[in-house]
């Protein structure tokens, strides 16, 4: 049965003929009528029939068929209701899919601070090495380190910051003699994988043993007194336990780029989020 077809039903109840039901709804009369009789078609029962005046009348089936309309039309604008404010009220599940060292050491960090001012969202930090589909519905939103080459139609993509890099090495020491900590081979198409290649050919320091297969790795390897490597600024100079290195200076920038929903661009919970994501990065 199609429920609109209720709605014309209510019309003529509530009017009391055929025309002014049509006034009422902004139609006309012959359209009123066609969905009264497909409306009793599909339920298979008379609803209105004619009274010896020859007016139409509800039959005791259309009276029954009123009873539970009124019931649906109160249930769906309650639905409405709560959908409108739904989309006004910064409550709801928000999935932002990132590399890790994204989620631990940029987002997490300042998580505490975005719920003291939005309490009634609840954020789901997925940390994925491998690019999430938004068209398939696996993310709500995904924070990608580099110009996104998929997405779709319903997806937006906006650049929200630039990384810029340097060379750190572990704090208090002469690190200028160290090894480069560069990474696994299955990562070598990162930007400052590539650099330290192209830079090695030239350089008289050699590389370390070990091969991290993430920046958050290399971090780590850093840290604990292993080598030197290429590091973005925003994430190692919050690390008490790196040095920036003034030699070499590496040329490298990494463009961040934010990718959420078109359609749910403009719930309220998705603008908190965009706009703290962006704070973040800024």
């Amino acid at each position: 049965m199609n429920w609109e077809n209720l709605k014309y039903l209510l019309a003529f109840y509530r009017a009391g003929s055929l025309s002014a039901a049509a006034v009422r709804l902004g139609v006309d009369a012959t359209t009123v009528s066609r969905r009264l009789a497909v409306l009793q078609k599909e339920i298979g029962t008379q609803l209105l029939e004619r009274s010896a005046s020859g007016s139409l009348e509800l039959t005791s089936a259309g009276h029954r068929a009123i009873t539970y309309g009124e019931t649906l039309e109160t249930s769906l604008n309650a639905l409405s209701s709560e959908l409108s404010g739904a989309e006004l009220a910064e409550e709801g599940m928000v999935r932002i899919s990132s590399v890790p060292v994204v989620n631990s050491r940029i987002l997490m960090p300042r998580v505490r601070r975005f719920f003291r001012q939005h309490p009634g969202i609840e954020l789901h930090l997925a940390s994925e090495i491998r690019n999430v589909s938004l068209t398939r519905r696996e993310t709500d939103m995904a924070i990608r380190l580099g110009r996104p080459r998929d997405g779709g139609h319903n997806v937006t993509a906006k650049r929200i910051a630039v990384l810029e890099h340097s060379a750190y090495g572990p704090a208090g020491v002469d690190a200028g003699d160290l090894p480069w900590i560069t990474y696994h081979e299955n990562m070598s198409f990162l930007p400052q994988a590539r650099w330290m290649t192209e830079h090695l050919k030239m350089s008289e320091s050699g590389i370390a043993g070990i091969r991290p297969s993430d920046l958050e790795g290399v971090i780590e390897a850093v840290a604990a007194g292993i080598g030197r490597s290429i590091i973005p600024n925003m994430i190692a100079e919050t690390d008490h336990r790196l040095q920036v290195l003034s030699e070499p200076k590496p040329d490298l920038q990494r463009e961040v780029w934010l990718l959420q929903h078109a359609d749910q661009a403009g719930l309220a919970r998705m603008l908190a989020v965009s706009r703290w994501i962006a704070e973040v990065f800024a």
